[in-house]
This record gives structure tokens, sequence and C-alpha cells, in this order.
């Protein structure tokens, strides 16, 4: 979900909120994407637990969003149950009202919260995206800019294992770096990149990218993403996984135009051996013998809290000390786990002295994946990113950023991984 319709949803849902609509509600929400991923972690800093997600792609029923299980229309036992409330935030939202009201569910308990933009909030939009770049200009010159308009700390670390080689193949000096969040900044710097500008609020990304579409030839702007869904002339995204196109080889091509034979390449990290020490002895954490769970994911399938607490009961019955890479509410710690949280410029550092890494894929193993730690990277195996398996998309080893974390893709059950996962960390320990 692009900022600026993000900032109005976290408005809508707080009117709901105060108004006091979710009391004894049970809320559906309709459409595995990124846009509910979004809304189930503001429901859940209100305390909402979503009772399930409606999915009509067979593939996705059975799997889980941010931890919540996936399933039909058709299994809403008691649709037209007046509690029930239906969240609906996708382009496609007549097509699924229309769907709901079929079975039963009357308007006022589908809450709509997608929104198209008229011709005038655009050019509203791209005037404020003027003033940003004129900002940027009188303190910085006419330099190139070049926006990364995502918050995803993965995507940011990747730019960064090709922004040498892009520079000198460019030959580019000086430049403006913009990011939208201050973790992605972090990620940043871990590669010596400057004149880094945090934007004040995300929204105003949006701003800069309408300004970049409406008037291109007015600014020096160049947006860092193969196919950023804002500019919707760029169709590239769906050559996802067509035929093998897996996401470096996209990546490379379609942000940088560098060659084939160009490989990312990791920072080289700063010594914080007294910070990770400092780290592992406030939270009792041991050298090499620690596992640090990862169970959040953005983009992809997860699994559920059962199986995260499982699995953490087994690795301390094996003698590991277990912690979850948490962020607070909204990604809470797995059940008798130490909740950590640590900045991205020590992570590799941290898991590397940990010496075990568990997590679902996400952008935080692209950070991680440079680590000297045991990593197992865990995938849904019917999951779908356009074209191919998120597998296929994005497994670690094929995208060249390491080539010995385990790679694991689950879809039979919860068991059957659970047994891989352990079976692994059995043979890694001896």
């Amino acid at each position: 979900m692009f900022d600026y319709k993000l900032a109005r949803v976290e408005k809508m849902l707080s009117r709901l909120y105060s108004r006091g609509i979710f009391k004894d509600k049970k809320v559906y929400l309709f459409g595995v994407s990124e846009n509910t991923r979004q809304i189930v972690q503001i429901l859940r800093t209100y305390q909402i637990e979503p009772e399930a997600v409606l999915d009509n792609d067979k593939i996705k029923q059975g799997t889980y969003c941010s931890g919540i299980p996936v399933g039909p229309v058709e299994a809403v036992r008691d649709a037209e149950n007046q509690q029930n409330m239906y969240i609906v935030c996708s382009l496609y939202w007549r097509e699924m009202t229309a769907q709901l009201r079929d079975i039963g569910i009357k308007n006022k308990n589908i809450f709509m919260m997608y929104e198209e933009e008229t011709l005038s909030e655009c050019i509203y939009q791209a005037v404020r995206g003027k003033r940003i770049y004129e900002r940027l200009t009188a303190r910085y010159g006419k330099l190139p800019v070049f926006l990364c308009p995502y918050t995803g700390t993965g995507d940011i670390y990747l730019i960064g294992t090709f922004w040498k080689q892009y520079t000198e193949k460019v030959n580019i000096r000086d430049y403006v770096f913009i990011v939208i969040s201050k973790a992605c900044e972090k990620a940043a710097r871990l590669f010596g990149i400057k004149n880094i500008v945090r934007l004040e609020n995300k929204v105003e990304s949006s701003y800069l990218i309408r300004y970049y579409m409406l008037c291109p030839e007015k600014g020096k702007i160049t947006i860092l993403n193969d196919s950023w869904g804002e500019i919707h002339t760029n169709p590239l995204e769906w050559f996802r996984g067509y035929k093998g196109l897996e996401f470096m080889q996209i990546f490379r091509k379609f942000v940088f135009d560098l060659p084939d034979h160009v490989q990312p390449r990791h920072p080289v990290f700063e010594n914080k051996d007294s910070e990770v020490q400092e780290f592992f002895r406030e939270h009792s954490l041991e050298d090499k013998n620690t596992v640090i769970l990862s169970p959040y994911s953005n983009t992809l399938a997860d699994l559920p809290d059962d199986f995260w607490g499982e699995l953490a009961k087994a690795l301390k019955k094996m003698g590991f000390i277990v912690c979850t890479n948490s962020s607070g509410e909204t990604e809470p710690a797995v059940e008798g786990t130490i909740p950590v949280f640590f900045s991205l410029d020590t992570a590799p550092q941290i898991v590397g002295r940990a010496g075990y890494f568990i997590g679902i894929r996400s952008g935080f193993c692209d950070i991680i994946s440079g680590a000297d730690a045991k990593k197992i990277i865990l995938y849904h195996a019917r999951e779908r990113f356009f074209n191919g398996s998120t597998y296929e998309y994005f497994n670690l080893k094929d995208m060249g950023l390491c080539d010995d974390a385990i790679e694991i893709q689950f879809d039979k059950s919860d068991e059957e991984l659970f047994e891989k996962v352990i079976d692994v960390m059995k043979h890694e320990r001896r």
C-alpha cells in the first residue's frame, strides 16, 4: 500500500475504533496482500486479532498471512452474523464486495478501505513533490536524486550491494540518496552511501513520485526500483518469475543496467564487538549457542504462532538459548523466548555471534545473509510471486547473497516442517 493510502487507512481504522465499531466483533479481511498485512499490523496496535483472511486463490488457502489462517469466503459459516465485519482494501473491491453480498452479508458489515484518486489529488501531490525537490536542490544543488520509495530494509540492503558498481559505471561521485525510514537509513549507511536524506513523512515519497511522473524532464530523479506500482506505466512486474527470471536478474538489469556477471557485494561490517558483547550480556545470550527466530514477513506467507512456539520449546530442550527478533506489540516475541530488538547496522554481527538463525523469508534475511552463522530460511512451496514460486524468485543462493543457508520449502503440515528444522539443527549441533 502506498504511503499516502496507508495514512488514510490508519485514520479510517482509528475513527472506527474510537467509535467502538470493533467492540465484540469478529473481523475478517478479504485478500492476501501487502495491504492486508499492513491493516493487520494496525489492528494489532488496538489489540484486535482478525479471525481469518479470505481469499479466492486456492493456492493461498491453507497458508497464513501475518500468522492468520487463510481460507475461502465459503468457509465463513455464520456469514450473516451481524457481529461479523469484513474489511476490503483492494483494487478489486467491486468484485469482492459483490461476492460478499452474494453470500448474504449486508453492506453495513462491509468496510471499504480502498479509495481511487481524483485528477486534482494527483496534481496536488505533484505540486507538493515539486516543493520537496526544490528544497533538496536549495540544499545540495542540482545533484542527481535517487529515491528508494519502500520501507523494506531488505530492498535498501540490496541497493547497497550494487551501489559502488553502479556509481562507478555511470561515473557519479556526488548525489542525494532518499529513504523514508530510520531503519532504511541505517541499512544504507552500512555501505557508506553519502548524502542520505530521510524524509520527514513517508507520504512525501509519493509526492516526489507524482512530480517525477508528471514532470520527468524537470528534475534529476531516479526511482531505485525495478517496477514500482505507483509508476503505473511500468509493466515489468508481470515478467517476474517468467521462464526463470528471478529477482536478482531483473533487479540488476532494470534498476542499474549492470551486466549479468556483476555480483552483489556485502559491506565490510564495522567492528561492533563491544556493542554486541554488551547486547549479549544484557539479554543473557550465549555465544554460538543462541537461536534467533524471525517469524515475520511483510510480503510472503508465514507460519502460525503454534509452530514457532513448539519449535522454541524443542530448541530449548536441546540446550539452545532462544530469542525472537521482535519489534514490539505488532510483532511480539514467540512464547517462551527472549524478545530482542537490535539496530540493522549490528544485525549481521549479532546473528554471527549468536550462531543460529531460523526465519521465514523476509527482507531481514537479505541483511543477515552475509553473517557467519547457521541460517535456515523457510518458504511456503505453494506460494507464488507473479510467475514463479517465492523460493524460485527469492532464494538467497540464486540471488548471489550466500551459499551456506539451508533453504527449506514447506507445503504439507507444520509437523513435517517442524521435524525437518529440528533434524537440521541436530545435524548442525554435532
